[in-house]
């Protein structure tokens, strides 16, 4: 289900994604990232939106072995007010959602040529040392590194997707 936000948070989260994402192609955006999010997360500083992430969550499979898979997703901190804990207690309370949502694990995206992949580290993410393959929106099927995993409901679960030696598949887009 959609939900409508009212035009001034719209545009706060608009203008924050642009500062955080200027380096995205849009059809990039347009054509992998159209999974619909479950929830949002907004950090504020008075009246101004300064953080913003999104969370999803997906039944899938991996190597015959069923279970829900959540993702922390488009997180981004206003630049004046990076480095003062914002995004680690967004993605905190995200994952107290997802553990709510009983997602065995979760997993994020992180862009390797900046160092932001370090605050996911000391939340707990390790980082895949293979690629994921995910379909886009056309039905092509993609590929990318960068991609992190930390346990939720299932230690089990997460050693055995961090341990396979296959493709850990996605699904339909790229959350």
């Amino acid at each position: 289900m959609k939900t409508a936000f009212p035009r001034n948070k719209k545009h706060g989260i608009d203008e924050l994604q642009k500062q955080c994402f200027r380096d995205v192609d849009p059809r990039e955006v347009d054509e992998c990232f159209y999974a619909e999010s479950f929830a949002r997360i907004l950090a504020y500083h008075g009246k101004e939106i300064i953080g913003h992430l999104r969370l999803f969550r997906r039944n899938t499979d991996f190597d015959a072995k069923s279970f829900v898979l959540g993702c922390v997703g488009g997180v981004c901190v206003a630049k004046h007010e990076r480095r003062k804990g914002v995004a680690t207690k967004m993605i905190k309370r995200g994952l107290k959602i997802l553990k709510q949502e009983k997602c065995d694990v979760a997993c994020l995206n992180a862009d390797l040529s900046k160092s932001a992949y370090k605050v996911y580290e000391k939340i707990g993410f390790q980082l895949m040392s293979r690629a994921i393959s995910f379909e886009d929106l056309n039905g092509k099927l993609r590929y990318d590194n960068g991609t992190m995993f930390i346990p939720v409901c299932s230690k089990e679960i997460y050693e055995y997707i961090m341990n396979s030696g296959k493709t850990f598949h996605y699904g339909k887009g790229y959350w």
